[in-house]
């Protein structure tokens, strides 16, 4: 059985309770008043900023795998997406960085000091 809490609307006293979710609201211990209001529980509510900060370190993991992997265009197309379902600044400068990325013959740069190329084997 749960525990709830409550406050009286007559003297204002908050008391929790351990009961069912189908049984009545109990009186209050101190004046005995029926008017009582069940309160909130700060377990039943999820803040909406960690679930968004939580849905954007889920896609900026995923994107970080695809680099990891070596699939450039797949996490482009994957923060494409993620950007309009869900459009934070940390997700678009990401997807804007690898968009401006050049692709060079045979490898991608990186930054712009660096180019990265496989050599072709001859034989």
């Amino acid at each position: 059985m749960p525990i709830y809490e409550f406050r009286c609307e007559i003297c204002g006293e908050v008391f929790e309770r351990l009961q069912r979710m189908d049984e009545d609201y109990p009186p209050c211990p101190k004046c005995g008043s029926l008017e009582v209001m069940k309160l909130p529980s700060i377990f039943g509510f999820q803040d909406r900023i960690s679930q968004k900060s939580q849905r954007e370190l889920s896609i900026l993991k995923r994107a970080r795998d695809y680099l990891i992997d070596g699939k450039v265009g797949e996490a482009r197309r994957f923060l494409e997406k993620a950007k309009e379902f869900h459009p934070s600044d940390r997700v678009k400068k990401l997807s804007d960085l690898l968009s401006e990325r050049k692709a060079v013959r045979t490898g991608y740069i990186s930054k712009t000091e660096y180019v990265i190329t496989k050599k072709k084997e001859k034989g």
